[in-house]
């Protein structure tokens, strides 16, 4: 009797066991997120199972490179068509990856306002930034020397707010 039980029990609770642990390891998400970076690579790769695999940058330096796969197919074409720009990746990771190369599996994406295009060099980008902050340090010192004597300033302020209202919102931001 006992054999009888064992020979029907043990092939069903093998199955379950099976089908939980590829539920847990391949199909539940231990986290999800997103990540913000300049898409550096998407490919297809594999020799026998195809993959999309990426990169993205999130910075300089190593650690701020971060690897992904991609298994929806429509979501890995449209990346592919935007490599090279800034963009949000939406990920799910997983305590198994295989046969993708990374645990990371992204399942939706955004281009991150203010995309760089990828004509554009990193140190024209330094160099606008640059130029930015230098405007705005000169500017607010400028405004910082004249403002002991009010009545010059006060002028100085009614001046730009009827000349150039541009100029004139960034008061403001000096003491940001």
């Amino acid at each position: 009797m006992k054999s009888w039980k064992f020979k029907v029990l043990a092939p069903i609770v093998l199955i379950s066991v099976l089908v939980l642990a590829k539920f847990i390891l391949f199909d539940f998400p231990i986290s999800s997120g997103k990540r913000v970076g300049n898409l550096v690579k998407i490919s297809k790769k594999g020799k026998i199972i195809k993959t999309w695999e990426g990169t993205i940058d999130e910075g300089s330096g190593d650690k701020l490179t971060h690897y992904f796969s991609v298994k929806d197919n429509a979501v890995a074409q449209e990346l592919y068509d935007y490599e090279g720009k800034l963009v949000i990746l939406y990920y799910e990771e997983y305590l198994v990856g295989w046969p993708e190369d990374t645990t990371y599996n992204v399942v939706a994406w955004a281009p991150k306002e203010g995309s760089i295009e990828s004509n554009s060099t990193d140190e024209n980008v330094k160099e606008k930034v640059s130029q930015s902050i230098l405007s705005k340090t000169l500017f607010c010192t400028m405004l910082g020397t004249i403002y002991k004597d009010q009545e010059l300033y006060k002028a100085v302020k009614k001046h730009l707010e009827e000349n150039n209202l541009y100029l004139f919102k960034q008061i403001d931001k000096c003491n940001d």
